[in-house]
């Protein structure tokens, strides 16, 4: 892995950091509004956005599971549309799970976009900053700026 490849990927994991922090900073200041309530949205501090979709009416319980995805992503449109209008478009996506077994209610859980973090990642970056400053590197020399950007490679 180069040193370009390298910097590319700090670029793209800087650009993921602002992008969750502009998402917290917009649940935050939209959590308590009428629109918020109307879609009952909920988010957790990691910055996920939670609704739960219920069958439309008596009728859809004998829908299949691809029929009732269908319907639901008519419904979750007005809900796009209003995280559309925060700004949130691009930076979160859906996701659908059940849940609860033998039920026709969705979860629906947007969560912010990472292509470069991930819990794996970071819990790899806290080792290896404890075994470099573990083991204090010999010294700032050309050798151990090496080996700290092979280091680097490694969680990339």
């Amino acid at each position: 892995m180069s040193l370009k490849d390298i910097k590319s990927k700090f670029i793209v994991a800087y650009y993921e950091i602002t992008n969750w922090f502009y998402v917290k900073r917009v649940i935050r200041k939209h959590k308590k509004t009428a629109d918020w309530d109307k879609f009952n949205l909920r988010a957790d501090w990691v910055g996920r956005i939670y609704t739960v979709l219920n069958p439309i009416s008596p009728g859809d319980d004998g829908d299949t599971e691809e029929v009732l995805k269908i319907k639901y992503s008519e419904r979750m449109r007005p809900i796009n549309l209003y995280l559309d209008s925060l700004g949130l478009s691009e930076s979160v996506y859906p996701a659908y799970e059940n849940p609860k077994e033998n039920t026709k209610s969705l979860l629906i859980v947007y969560t912010p976009i990472f292509n470069v973090i991930t819990t794996w990642k970071i819990i790899n970056t806290f080792i290896i900053l404890g075994i470099f400053f573990g083991t204090k590197l010999d010294s700032w020399t050309w050798a151990g700026i090496k080996k700290i950007i092979n280091w680097i490679s490694l969680l990339f």
